[in-house]
């Protein structure tokens, strides 16, 4: 294999790589604390569209409010990281093994 079809491969995978990036952002991800009493949605480039809460958790404990609406936000945090870091390890396949946490 030659450098030019190398910096060729190369070029095709960052286009696609670019092509994921774009598209993941578009997406969105809904995750849930406390056995659904917080529910955060993100969209794929990490902010945050929509928070709902259930009506008996408005009422009863602000305490508990902040610590499971910080576990929901957390949690899609955390959603959307692995489902980009899966989609980008299938783009470029066993390339990037043995670099987690690469993207």
């Amino acid at each position: 294999m030659n450098i030019q079809s190398l910096m060729q491969q190369a070029q095709k995978m960052q286009k696609r790589m670019a092509a994921l990036e774009a598209e993941f952002k578009t997406e969105t991800f809904t995750t849930e604390a406390g056995g659904g009493a917080v529910k955060v949605t993100m969209t794929g480039d990490m902010k945050i569209t929509n928070i709902e809460f259930s009506k008996d958790l408005l009422s009863d404990d602000p305490e508990m409010l902040t610590d499971l609406f910080t576990a929901a936000v957390n949690q899609s945090i955390e959603t959307v990281r692995k489902e980009k870091e899966n989609r980008l390890s299938k783009l470029v396949g066993n390339k990037i093994n043995g670099f987690p946490g690469l993207f």
